[in-house]
């Protein structure tokens, strides 16, 4: 039985069937593609990485790819290669809800949530952001947000709120009012006679 101190250390992954590769929407999304000697050294590569959410991993090349993408922002395909198959970490509100917040001793060592130097507390890693639960990857061009911070702000996108004060979609500029209607305040200044 392990303790929650050493289930920091580790992630529980789920496998795809053989025959089967990540197909990444974006090629920011792939952070290491290098050869490892068996699927257990490429998925410990992934678990080390606290970006990490996908790898693949083909047995005959020996090619493992980590990916900071999941199931929102990208696909598991068939491809001809049998020897190939994609695992993906299971995330889990229980593996935020204690830490989130809480001084930086929280989460040393954890792969899901890292120290910010900024307020020394335990917060979401690199592009995710914390949505009053968990850490989910922060969304690409297009996507619906429901938050400011939930777009990829390293590739210029804000979430964008209507005229309605509602947050809509991920967008490249600043977050901002969308409207129609444009109010003008003129002011009128005179000189002393």
């Amino acid at each position: 039985m392990s303790s929650p101190a050493q289930a920091i250390y580790s992630s529980t992954l789920s496998l795809s069937l053989q025959g089967h590769e990540f197909q990444p929407q974006y090629d920011v999304q792939l952070i290491f593609h290098e050869t490892a000697q068996s699927l257990l050294l490429c998925s410990a590569a992934c678990n080390q990485n606290p970006s990490c959410r996908t790898f693949d991993y083909d047995s005959s090349s020996h090619r493992c790819r980590l990916l900071e993408a999941d199931l929102t922002n990208g696909a598991i395909i068939a491809v001809a290669s049998q020897t190939s198959i994609v695992g993906s970490v299971i995330l889990s509100a229980s593996l935020y809800a204690s830490m989130y917040n809480q001084s930086c001793s929280a989460c040393q060592g954890n792969r899901y949530q890292t120290c910010s130097s900024t307020t020394n507390t335990c917060q979401c890693p690199g592009n995710s952001y914390w949505n009053g639960s968990m850490c989910p990857l922060k969304l690409f061009e297009n996507a619906t947000c429901s938050q400011i911070d939930a777009c990829r702000s390293d590739l210029n996108l804000s979430c964008i709120i209507n005229s309605y004060g509602e947050f809509t979609q991920c967008l490249i500029g600043m977050p901002k009012l969308t409207t129609s209607a444009t109010t003008v305040t003129a002011a009128r200044v005179t000189a002393p006679t």
